[in-house]
């Protein structure tokens, strides 16, 4: 939990800024982004071809800087 305690002489606007800027520095809305939606894991041969794809892609750019 994000905490963030009012300091004398502070604007609200300060302590909500003060307190986003807290929230995203903990990742936390990564994470709920993330969790917002249930996803199946990839099957053996899903995770097979985007292996071969991510071969391929390394190839490539192997190619391209020597």
């Amino acid at each position: 939990m994000i905490y963030a305690i009012r300091d004398e002489k502070e604007s609200n606007e300060k302590l909500v800024l003060r307190y986003k800027k807290l929230f995203f520095q903990s990742r936390i809305i990564t994470k709920l982004r993330s969790e917002r939606y249930v996803t199946k894991k990839p099957t053996k041969r899903k995770r097979r071809e985007q292996a071969m794809v991510r071969g391929q892609y390394r190839y490539l750019w192997s190619k391209v800087y020597f």
